[in-house]
Protein backbone atom coordinates (compact mmCIF):
# COMPACT_ATOMS: atom_id res chain seq x y z
CA UNK A 1 0.00 0.00 0.00
CA UNK A 2 1.11 3.71 -0.81
CA UNK A 3 1.61 4.86 2.88
CA UNK A 4 1.08 8.72 1.16
CA UNK A 5 -1.63 10.33 3.02
CA UNK A 6 -3.66 13.11 0.88
CA UNK A 7 -6.37 15.65 2.08
CA UNK A 8 -8.98 17.04 0.04
CA UNK A 9 -12.40 18.42 0.48
CA UNK A 10 -14.06 17.38 -2.65
CA UNK A 11 -16.14 15.20 -1.86
CA UNK A 12 -17.29 14.21 -5.02
CA UNK A 13 -14.75 12.59 -6.04
CA UNK A 14 -15.44 9.51 -3.60
CA UNK A 15 -17.81 6.82 -4.85
CA UNK A 16 -19.47 3.95 -2.56
CA UNK A 17 -18.82 0.59 -3.82
CA UNK A 18 -21.98 -1.33 -4.25
CA UNK A 19 -22.07 -4.27 -2.81
CA UNK A 20 -20.11 -3.14 0.19
CA UNK A 21 -22.48 -3.04 4.22
CA UNK A 22 -25.42 -0.46 3.83
CA UNK A 23 -24.58 3.22 5.78
CA UNK A 24 -25.66 3.10 8.92
CA UNK A 25 -26.33 6.84 10.32
CA UNK A 26 -26.57 5.56 14.21
CA UNK A 27 -22.94 5.22 13.51
CA UNK A 28 -21.95 8.55 11.13
CA UNK A 29 -23.70 10.53 14.04
CA UNK A 30 -21.45 8.65 16.52
CA UNK A 31 -18.74 9.35 14.62
CA UNK A 32 -19.28 13.25 13.84
CA UNK A 33 -19.79 13.86 17.58
CA UNK A 34 -16.57 12.04 18.20
CA UNK A 35 -14.79 14.50 15.11
CA UNK A 36 -16.20 17.48 17.24
CA UNK A 37 -14.24 16.54 20.49
CA UNK A 38 -10.99 15.11 19.12
CA UNK A 39 -10.37 14.62 15.52
CA UNK A 40 -7.82 12.11 15.27
CA UNK A 41 -8.14 12.89 11.16
CA UNK A 42 -7.72 8.73 10.70
CA UNK A 43 -7.39 8.11 6.93
CA UNK A 44 -10.01 6.08 4.92
CA UNK A 45 -8.67 3.61 2.20
CA UNK A 46 -9.54 4.15 -1.31
CA UNK A 47 -8.71 2.49 -4.65
CA UNK A 48 -6.98 4.08 -7.88
CA UNK A 49 -10.60 4.79 -9.19
CA UNK A 50 -11.38 6.29 -5.44
CA UNK A 51 -14.12 3.94 -4.49
CA UNK A 52 -13.83 3.77 -0.92
CA UNK A 53 -12.82 0.19 1.06
CA UNK A 54 -12.56 1.07 4.36
CA UNK A 55 -13.80 4.05 6.35
CA UNK A 56 -17.23 4.82 4.22
CA UNK A 57 -18.72 5.98 7.54
CA UNK A 58 -15.52 8.46 8.66
CA UNK A 59 -16.15 9.44 5.21
CA UNK A 60 -19.80 10.28 5.48
CA UNK A 61 -18.92 12.33 8.95
CA UNK A 62 -16.00 14.46 7.61
CA UNK A 63 -18.44 15.41 4.38
CA UNK A 64 -21.54 16.38 7.01
CA UNK A 65 -18.65 18.11 8.90
CA UNK A 66 -17.45 19.66 5.53
CA UNK A 67 -13.62 18.82 6.88
CA UNK A 68 -11.30 17.46 5.13
CA UNK A 69 -10.71 13.99 4.27
CA UNK A 70 -7.38 11.99 4.86
CA UNK A 71 -7.18 9.06 2.79
CA UNK A 72 -4.45 6.17 1.15
CA UNK A 73 -4.99 5.07 -1.99
CA UNK A 74 -4.66 0.76 -2.04
CA UNK A 75 -4.63 -0.81 -5.64
CA UNK A 76 -5.71 -3.44 -7.22
CA UNK A 77 -8.57 -4.11 -4.55
CA UNK A 78 -12.22 -5.63 -5.06
CA UNK A 79 -15.72 -6.40 -3.10
CA UNK A 80 -13.98 -9.32 -1.95
CA UNK A 81 -11.10 -7.90 -0.18
CA UNK A 82 -13.05 -4.78 1.14
CA UNK A 83 -15.82 -7.72 2.68
CA UNK A 84 -12.68 -9.15 4.50
CA UNK A 85 -10.93 -5.82 6.10
CA UNK A 86 -14.67 -5.48 7.12
CA UNK A 87 -15.10 -8.97 8.62
CA UNK A 88 -11.63 -8.47 10.07
CA UNK A 89 -13.41 -5.62 12.14
CA UNK A 90 -16.04 -7.73 12.64
CA UNK A 91 -18.67 -5.52 11.24
CA UNK A 92 -19.83 -7.58 9.20
CA UNK A 93 -22.55 -10.10 9.91
CA UNK A 94 -24.56 -12.94 7.71
CA UNK A 95 -27.33 -10.49 7.24
CA UNK A 96 -24.62 -8.05 6.03
CA UNK A 97 -23.55 -10.29 3.28
CA UNK A 98 -26.84 -11.30 2.47
CA UNK A 99 -27.28 -7.64 1.08
CA UNK A 100 -24.17 -7.19 -0.12
CA UNK A 101 -24.85 -10.10 -2.62
CA UNK A 102 -28.43 -9.41 -3.10
CA UNK A 103 -27.58 -5.91 -3.70
CA UNK A 104 -25.01 -7.48 -6.36
CA UNK A 105 -28.20 -9.09 -7.81
CA UNK A 106 -27.15 -12.32 -7.58
CA UNK A 107 -30.32 -13.89 -7.19
CA UNK A 108 -29.82 -17.05 -4.39
CA UNK A 109 -29.22 -13.95 -1.76
CA UNK A 110 -32.36 -12.15 -3.76
CA UNK A 111 -34.93 -14.42 -2.86
CA UNK A 112 -33.23 -15.28 0.12
CA UNK A 113 -33.54 -11.64 1.06
CA UNK A 114 -37.14 -11.54 0.77
CA UNK A 115 -37.45 -15.26 2.27
CA UNK A 116 -36.07 -13.66 5.76
CA UNK A 117 -38.48 -10.35 5.60
CA UNK A 118 -41.44 -12.34 4.82
CA UNK A 119 -41.30 -15.35 7.35
CA UNK A 120 -38.91 -13.15 9.50
CA UNK A 121 -36.34 -16.09 10.69
CA UNK A 122 -32.81 -15.83 11.36
CA UNK A 123 -29.63 -16.26 8.01
CA UNK A 124 -28.78 -20.11 9.71
CA UNK A 125 -32.48 -21.42 9.48
CA UNK A 126 -33.58 -19.81 6.50
CA UNK A 127 -30.85 -21.23 4.75
CA UNK A 128 -31.67 -24.06 6.29
CA UNK A 129 -35.21 -24.31 4.67
CA UNK A 130 -34.48 -23.41 1.64
CA UNK A 131 -31.46 -26.07 1.20
CA UNK A 132 -33.30 -29.07 2.15
CA UNK A 133 -32.63 -28.91 5.39
CA UNK A 134 -29.57 -29.45 5.09
CA UNK A 135 -26.89 -28.31 8.43
CA UNK A 136 -25.21 -25.01 8.43
CA UNK A 137 -22.01 -26.09 9.26
CA UNK A 138 -18.64 -23.78 9.19
CA UNK A 139 -17.74 -25.09 5.74
CA UNK A 140 -21.51 -23.95 4.59
CA UNK A 141 -21.18 -20.43 6.38
CA UNK A 142 -17.59 -20.10 4.65
CA UNK A 143 -19.53 -20.93 0.97
CA UNK A 144 -22.30 -18.62 2.18
CA UNK A 145 -19.72 -15.70 2.68
CA UNK A 146 -18.07 -16.40 -0.61
CA UNK A 147 -21.50 -15.94 -2.41
CA UNK A 148 -21.81 -19.31 -3.03
CA UNK A 149 -25.16 -20.24 -1.15
CA UNK A 150 -27.38 -21.98 -3.70
CA UNK A 151 -31.39 -22.52 -3.13
CA UNK A 152 -32.41 -25.99 -3.63
CA UNK A 153 -35.68 -25.67 -3.23
CA UNK A 154 -37.67 -22.24 -2.83
CA UNK A 155 -41.43 -23.53 -2.60
CA UNK A 156 -40.52 -26.69 0.33
CA UNK A 157 -38.46 -23.98 2.37
CA UNK A 158 -41.86 -21.68 1.63
CA UNK A 159 -44.18 -24.54 3.41
CA UNK A 160 -41.85 -25.45 6.06
CA UNK A 161 -41.38 -21.65 6.64
CA UNK A 162 -45.84 -21.37 7.24
CA UNK A 163 -45.83 -24.33 9.09
CA UNK A 164 -43.03 -23.48 11.61
CA UNK A 165 -44.62 -19.90 11.67
CA UNK A 166 -48.31 -21.46 12.32
CA UNK A 167 -46.94 -23.01 15.60
CA UNK A 168 -46.47 -19.50 17.03
CA UNK A 169 -50.22 -19.50 17.24
CA UNK A 170 -50.20 -21.79 20.02
CA UNK A 171 -46.21 -21.35 21.52
CA UNK A 172 -44.70 -18.19 22.45
CA UNK A 173 -40.90 -19.67 21.77
CA UNK A 174 -41.42 -20.32 18.38
CA UNK A 175 -39.07 -18.29 16.38
CA UNK A 176 -36.09 -19.96 19.20
CA UNK A 177 -32.98 -20.73 17.05
CA UNK A 178 -33.24 -24.12 18.60
CA UNK A 179 -36.90 -24.84 18.48
CA UNK A 180 -37.07 -23.82 14.45
CA UNK A 181 -34.28 -26.64 14.12
CA UNK A 182 -36.04 -29.19 16.17
CA UNK A 183 -38.99 -28.27 13.57
CA UNK A 184 -37.10 -28.31 10.07
CA UNK A 185 -35.82 -31.97 11.87
CA UNK A 186 -39.70 -32.70 12.15
CA UNK A 187 -41.06 -31.79 9.31
CA UNK A 188 -37.98 -33.65 7.14
CA UNK A 189 -39.21 -37.07 8.91
CA UNK A 190 -41.24 -39.05 6.18
CA UNK A 191 -43.26 -40.46 9.08
CA UNK A 192 -43.97 -36.81 10.64
CA UNK A 193 -47.87 -35.90 9.92
CA UNK A 194 -48.03 -31.78 9.84
CA UNK A 195 -52.09 -32.38 10.01
CA UNK A 196 -51.96 -34.24 13.28
CA UNK A 197 -49.39 -32.29 14.87
CA UNK A 198 -51.51 -28.79 14.16
CA UNK A 199 -54.42 -30.80 15.84
CA UNK A 200 -52.24 -31.71 18.64
CA UNK A 201 -51.44 -28.49 19.09
CA UNK A 202 -55.04 -27.15 18.60
CA UNK A 203 -55.46 -29.37 21.56
CA UNK A 204 -52.62 -30.12 23.96
CA UNK A 205 -50.40 -26.48 23.15
CA UNK A 206 -49.85 -26.58 27.26
CA UNK A 207 -47.45 -29.75 26.56
CA UNK A 208 -44.87 -27.81 24.46
CA UNK A 209 -42.58 -26.26 26.73
CA UNK A 210 -39.06 -23.91 26.23
CA UNK A 211 -36.41 -26.10 26.41
CA UNK A 212 -32.77 -25.55 26.38
CA UNK A 213 -31.36 -27.20 22.95
CA UNK A 214 -32.83 -28.84 19.71
CA UNK A 215 -32.95 -31.89 20.85
CA UNK A 216 -34.86 -31.36 23.75
CA UNK A 217 -37.31 -29.50 21.61
CA UNK A 218 -37.12 -32.79 19.36
CA UNK A 219 -38.10 -34.90 22.62
CA UNK A 220 -41.07 -32.00 23.48
CA UNK A 221 -42.36 -32.11 19.79
CA UNK A 222 -42.17 -36.44 19.38
CA UNK A 223 -44.05 -36.60 22.93
CA UNK A 224 -46.71 -34.00 22.13
CA UNK A 225 -47.44 -35.37 18.68
CA UNK A 226 -47.53 -39.30 19.89
CA UNK A 227 -49.95 -38.25 22.80
CA UNK A 228 -53.14 -39.99 21.95
CA UNK A 229 -51.82 -41.27 18.75
CA UNK A 230 -52.35 -45.12 17.72
CA UNK A 231 -49.05 -47.02 18.55
CA UNK A 232 -48.78 -47.52 14.74
CA UNK A 233 -48.71 -43.68 14.18
CA UNK A 234 -46.35 -42.57 16.70
CA UNK A 235 -43.01 -41.83 15.39
CA UNK A 236 -39.38 -41.34 17.18
CA UNK A 237 -36.71 -39.01 16.40
CA UNK A 238 -33.39 -40.20 16.17
CA UNK A 239 -31.27 -37.90 17.46
CA UNK A 240 -27.94 -39.10 17.25
CA UNK A 241 -27.87 -38.53 13.11
CA UNK A 242 -26.05 -35.38 12.50
CA UNK A 243 -27.16 -32.51 14.36
CA UNK A 244 -29.22 -29.46 12.60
Amino acid sequence: MNSKINITKDYGDFKFVKGNRAINYTHVNNLVNSIKEKDLQMPIIVDEKMNIIDGQHRFEAYRLLKKDVHFIIKKNFNLNDIRQVNSVQKSWTPITYMNSFKDLGIEDYVYLEWFVRTYKFGIRESVQMLTNAKATGPKDMVEFKLGKFKITNLEKGKRMATKINKVGEYFTHYKKRTFVTAMIAALTKKEFEWNRFKQKLENFSAMLKNQGSRDDFLVNIEKLYNHKTPCERKIRFDLYKEKI
